[in-house]
């Protein structure tokens, strides 16, 4: 699975990581990747692509994305333009949960970009002003650590978050979505029938191309290789059903797709060097500490 990469951040006690203006080419940025922390990026400059889920956006100043966790996603910058952004990488826990307002929670942001597979947010110029200082604070924060440095930072996040929710709800404007003829279609027929058995015949087939032609355009767009695609997805459904529900191992192999029981441990292992029920097990002791 080297076209996957599941980015993680190791320190407990503060799990979060930033990333100041930061210019990659197509070489240096990261290949598909999933992970556990939200992710926001502004984009100060530069063009591109990015692939989030199973939607392609056009990217350029005064772009912020949305990533909440166990996102498939990856920037493809342009090769004579590339894309200078910041990126903030959190955990959930970090955000604050006291439901004071029934109409609005930090989270919920997250939650309803996943739902709506809406990941994009362009800023009005006064707010990519406001959202740049914003972002130069914190930078200046972590590089000074002065006294209460890191809640400084935490409290600039939070403010962040809850100005993007403004703007998008204020906002009717359509994301610039990047039509990649018929693997926009493909993707969002695999999202729907993930619990299926889908082949590379059949959806070639959907798709009215050969097979050749549906792997090498797929990969070519995307950045990853069909098998690898639907197993991460399936592993990100899985995960999801471990956690949120009582079905059994055998139930969520079935319900996402894979082949037998057997094949499902073998690809969750591989990806989460842990089997389901260890998985399961691990995040209710997490919530008992």
């Amino acid at each position: 699975m080297k076209n996957i990469q599941k980015v993680s951040n190791q320190n407990l006690l503060f799990p979060f990581s930033f990333v100041f203006q930061d210019t990659k080419s197509p070489q240096r940025e990261l290949s598909n990747h999933v992970h556990d922390y939200y992710e926001i990026v502004y984009v100060y400059s530069g063009q591109g692509t990015f692939f989030i889920g199973d939607v392609f956006y056009r990217m350029q100043q005064g772009d912020v994305f949305l990533i909440p966790n166990n996102t498939i996603h990856r920037a493809m910058p342009d090769k004579d333009n590339p894309v200078t952004s910041t990126i903030i990488f959190f955990s959930p826990t970090l955000l604050y949960n006291n439901p004071v307002d029934e109409f609005f929670s930090y989270i919920h942001l997250f939650e309803e970009t996943k739902k709506f597979n809406i990941y994009q947010i362009s800023l009005p110029s006064e707010a990519q002003q406001k959202i740049e200082k914003q972002l130069l604070t914190i930078q200046q924060e972590i590089t000074n650590e002065e006294l209460g440095a890191k809640h400084a930072s935490l409290i600039i996040l939070h403010q962040i978050i809850l100005d993007l929710y403004r703007i998008r709800i204020k906002s009717n404007a359509k994301s610039r979505i990047y039509n990649s003829d018929w693997i926009t279609d493909i993707l969002a027929y695999i999202n729907e029938h993930l619990g299926e058995s889908l082949s590379l015949t059949e959806l070639a087939n959907k798709s009215l191309v050969s097979t050749s032609h549906f792997s090498r355009i797929f990969k070519q767009k995307t950045g990853i290789g069909l098998i690898e695609y639907l197993n991460t997805k399936r592993i990100i459904k899985a995960k999801e059903l471990l956690l949120t529900t009582t079905y059994t191992v055998s139930q969520i192999a079935e319900k996402c797709g894979f082949e037998s029981v057997s094949h499902f441990h073998r690809i969750f292992k591989k990806y989460l060097k842990m089997t389901p029920a260890s998985y399961r097990k691990s995040d209710k002791k997490t919530r008992n500490t």
